[in-house]
């Protein structure tokens, strides 16, 4: 479980969250929602370890968050930004490679397959649409063996079909892991979440 206590974060001259509490649990896929600047991407940040919390605490599984190494916060969740840059001319495939194969997850291949990563695997990610790039980062995420999945705006790139089967595959890993979808525009598919949380 992923457990946000009394969780306040500043911004100089403004206030983003405060005193902010809710749970994320084990084997739900739940949806974090909110208008635009009411805080959705800074919070997934904050659970991510992008940013520290002005005050309060972050706990994922009875641990608290805020006093690890980046590799020991890394066996507790992965992340998916909203916008992640490739900048780098690796092709998709040397790219998924950064993940070591020990730190890879059982469903790897459900992953490479729903996302239809095969298909663009020897391009590079510099020359891919955007939203092809954003399958590779929602890949990279996933793929690396963690309890909980942080996906910041996964779908906003996306078609119809490629929302469909990504919303089939997060529902798939959440019978095992806990999955935390951020969007704003939601309202077409909030009855695939099993829970929703509003900011």
């Amino acid at each position: 479980m992923v457990d946000i206590r009394n969780l306040s974060f500043d911004r100089p001259q403004k206030n983003i969250l405060k005193q902010f509490n809710c749970q994320f649990h084990a084997k739900k896929l739940t949806l974090l929602s909110g208008a635009n600047g009411s805080g959705k991407s800074t919070l997934i940040n904050l659970v991510g370890g992008v940013l520290k919390p002005s005050s309060g605490s972050i706990t994922i599984n009875g641990i608290d968050i805020k006093n690890l190494s980046s590799r020991e916060q890394s066996t507790l969740r992965s992340i998916a930004p909203q916008r992640r840059i490739f900048d780098l001319a690796f092709t998709v495939s040397e790219t998924l490679a950064i993940i070591a194969k020990d730190q890879r997850a059982p469903h790897q291949t459900d992953v490479e397959q729903a996302l239809e990563i095969g298909e663009i695997a020897d391009l590079r990610v510099t020359e891919l649409s955007l939203g092809q790039q954003q399958r590779v980062s929602v890949a990279l995420a996933l793929i690396q063996d963690a309890p909980f999945y942080l996906l910041d705006e996964p779908l906003s790139a996306q078609d119809t079909s490629h929302k469909t089967a990504t919303l089939d595959l997060l529902a798939h890993i959440s019978k095992e892991r806990g999955v935390i979808v951020v969007a704003h525009d939601a309202d077409g598919y909030k009855a695939r979440f099993d829970g929703v949380i509003n900011l």
